[in-house]
């Protein structure tokens, strides 16, 4: 399962490691990926959410739940891909402390989605408490906004 900007594999060069490599307003690199029956029945699969809703397009096209005769994305494979913002801008070991998402337009295969991510604030806190709040936004291709998550991230203070 890869994202049409860059593998699912990659990371940034350089991880941000630090909170106070961080500033306010920066902005995080975008990923964009096309939705997929295929990427829909492997999420489906890892998650055991196997609803027809997602996983039967025979099914969708009788039923047409949400006025589509397509098959949607789980909103959950939506927050994966806003999380996956903030995992390749601090690395993979990075401490995800909370994760609030809401979904809000639903996303029918042959839609292509960008989750794109910048630090809404920055928190220190001391005695390894500091933090860092991630706004992260998922649009569709016409711009509407299909889902939103805020990811709290805690990182160390370099002195």
């Amino acid at each position: 399962m890869t994202a049409t900007t860059s593998s699912s594999a990659e990371y940034a060069a350089q991880p941000i490691q630090y909170l106070n490599e961080l500033k306010t307003n920066q902005v995080l690199d975008p990923i964009t990926y096309e939705i997929t029956q295929d990427r829909i029945d492997r999420y489906g699969a890892a998650s055991l959410d196997l609803n027809p809703v997602h996983m039967n397009p025979e099914w969708c096209e009788r039923a047409q739940v949400f006025g589509t005769p397509k098959t949607v994305q789980h909103g959950m494979m939506s927050m994966s891909y806003m999380t996956s913002v903030v995992l390749r801008t601090f690395g993979p070991l990075v401490e995800i402390t909370s994760i609030d998402s809401k979904f809000t337009k639903i996303g029918p295969v042959g839609q292509t989605i960008t989750c794109k991510g910048k630090v809404r604030d920055i928190h220190v806190l001391g005695n390894g408490k500091d933090y860092a709040t991630i706004a992260v936004e998922a649009t569709d291709a016409d711009g509407d906004v299909v889902g939103v998550s805020e990811i709290q991230v805690r990182l160390p203070w370099k002195s």
